[in-house]
């Protein structure tokens, strides 16, 4: 419960612990003091009673003991022939025994105005009942002693009797009155010895429960403080080596914890932007190697369109010669078959074999000039008048002539659009990158394969997605897929420039085109980002091909 305190009501109960020990420990001594003084204000008055209880009945003895000598005086007063000299012992003796009588009178009133201060300022170590009854009876004793003295024949033999009874009974209540403070001191004596075996216990209980508590502090402040700062402490350690997934949990609801709160969000914003930063760091790289792959591509492209141009004009004119002369040849024998009469007899297997191999001649020159068209071409890209054009209706149209081509009859090709979607580029370059794709598609596929062309658009641009579950590429593939020459064809067939040429339009219409494949046998996947414009958009505007579009040659699924 403590732990979810704040650390001044802590403190407040510390202080409070401690305050409660020191009054413990203070009332304890105190009250061994008090008791003290008590007791030795006790053992003061019965040393004080005793003395006075003694010296009345020694007082009440010397009375007794003066009136048997005058008692005896007078016995003998008559066998001794010294009257006088009796008489003036008589004299003496009573004299004497009016002075003992007179000061145990006076005693006896000190003893009885000391009892009463005894009993208005403290506690009297005999009850007030008991001591005043005794003292009362000695008082009445020793007046009636008084009165009877004040007789002028007191003295007289025949009342020695009645003197002497007097006198014993002065000496009992004296000798009562002695026993009664004897009796009380024993008992006082067995008090004072319970008295001081409580003492010793409350001493001892007082002790043991402060270090009770005293160890109760120290384990509080230890538990409560020490050991949240302690991990507090620790933890910032470990977070300042390193290991920012530490995090600090002190358990408590105090101020520590709200540092430690502070401390693990400061951690977790830490590892938030070093997250962030690793980010930023990984997506730069990965922006330096592709632009450093397009430098690369367009390096190899710009190498490959010069040495294109170079290769199509020299290889053009051979070409022509050698289709030309097997055109010309094939017409000789033509005509030398029809019109020469009977004098040219050829063989028939022979003239089969001629004419297969000029057709072949004719076939595989006009199959190298294509190619060398496709190198001029490919050298001779460049600005060109773009237009607002409906990718949506383009698409249908390529993906309709394509269905009818007779190898992809058997293959399913499908168009996704939602509606018109239209894009700021030239109609015929575009066909020509849209067709390429679908092609490549249908090519990787087998004969139950399928083909998907999605077309989607807003504001920002367009994107024609051509998906296909063929035979997909590798990450050797996907890195050097738009290379000029560079095929893996299934079929062995290909030039490698049909991308290369796709790639090279796309990005001078400051678009991306994105090849994806999660592997070889899951399929492929070519996404086509242009940049958008209105419909109504002026023809002007042809050379806004950078709107806002990050030109990316290849970004891997």
């Amino acid at each position: 419960m403590l732990r979810r305190r704040k650390i001044r009501t802590k403190l407040f109960l510390s202080l409070g612990l401690l305050t409660s020990i020191v009054l413990l420990l203070a009332f304890s001594g105190f009250w061994g003091l008090y008791r003290y003084k008590r007791l030795a204000k006790s053992v003061n008055q019965a040393a004080y009673e005793i003395k006075n209880a003694n010296e009345l009945n020694w007082l009440a003895n010397a009375l007794k003991e003066s009136n048997a000598r005058i008692t005896q005086y007078r016995n003998h007063g008559g066998m001794i022939d010294s009257g006088l000299l009796t008489n003036r012992f008589i004299e003496h003796e009573q004299a004497q025994y009016n002075e003992t009588l007179d000061t145990l009178k006076r005693h006896l009133q000190m003893y009885q105005h000391a009892v009463s201060e005894i009993e208005t300022h403290s506690d009297p170590l005999i009850g007030s009942s008991d001591h005043r009854r005794s003292l009362a009876a000695i008082e009445t004793a020793v007046n009636d002693l008084d009165s009877f003295r004040r007789n002028p024949d007191a003295f007289d033999y025949s009342r020695s009797e009645e003197m002497l009874e007097r006198l014993s009974l002065i000496h009992r209540l004296t000798q009562a009155h002695l026993q009664l403070i004897e009796g009380r001191m024993t008992d006082f004596s067995r008090n004072v010895g319970g008295q001081y075996r409580a003492w010793i216990g409350i001493a001892w209980f007082s002790a043991i429960v402060s270090l009770i508590m005293v160890a109760l502090l120290v384990w509080s402040f230890h538990s409560l403080v020490v050991k949240p700062f302690q991990t507090l402490l620790d933890g910032s350690r470990l977070v300042a080596k390193g290991q920012t997934n530490h995090i600090i949990d002190l358990g408590t609801d105090d101020e520590l914890s709200e540092l430690a709160v502070a401390m693990n969000g400061m951690t977790k914003r830490f590892q938030n932007t070093y997250a962030k930063l690793n980010a930023v760091c990984s997506d730069l790289d990965r922006q330096v190697q592709q632009r450093t792959r397009e430098v690369i591509q367009n390096e190899q492209l710009a190498s490959v369109g010069f040495l294109a141009a170079g290769v199509a004009h020299e290889i053009n004119n051979p070409l022509a010669t050698i289709a030309w002369s097997a055109e010309s040849l094939e017409s000789r024998i033509e005509e030398a078959v029809c019109f020469g009469g009977e004098s040219i007899a050829l063989d028939d297997e022979l003239l089969t074999t001629t004419r297969s191999n000029l057709r072949r001649i004719q076939e595989e020159a006009f199959r190298c000039k294509g190619i060398t068209e496709r190198l001029l071409d490919f050298s001779r890209l460049g600005e060109v008048r773009r237009s607002s054009t409906n990718l949506t209706e383009l698409v249908e149209e390529i993906v309709s002539m394509v269905s009818k081509v007779g190898k992809f009859r058997c293959k399913s090709l499908r168009t996704h659009a939602s509606g018109p979607v239209f894009a700021h580029v030239n109609p015929q370059e575009i066909r020509q990158v849209i067709l390429n794709l679908i092609t490549n598609a249908l090519e990787s596929v087998s004969t139950d394969g399928a083909v998907d062309v999605h077309v989607d658009g807003d504001n920002d641009g367009a994107k024609v997605t051509v998906m296909d579950n063929g035979c997909g590429m590798s990450a050797d593939v996907l890195k050097h897929l738009f290379e000029p020459f560079f095929t893996r064809r299934r079929d062995g067939t290909g030039t490698g420039l049909g991308l290369s040429i796709t790639y090279r339009i796309v990005s001078q219409h400051g678009g991306s085109l994105i090849p994806q494949s999660d592997g070889e046998g899951c399929g492929s996947r070519m996404q086509l980002l242009l940049p958008a414009v209105s419909e109504n958009e002026d023809q002007s505007t042809s050379n806004r091909h950078s709107m806002g579009w990050n030109h990316e040659s290849i970004k891997a699924a």
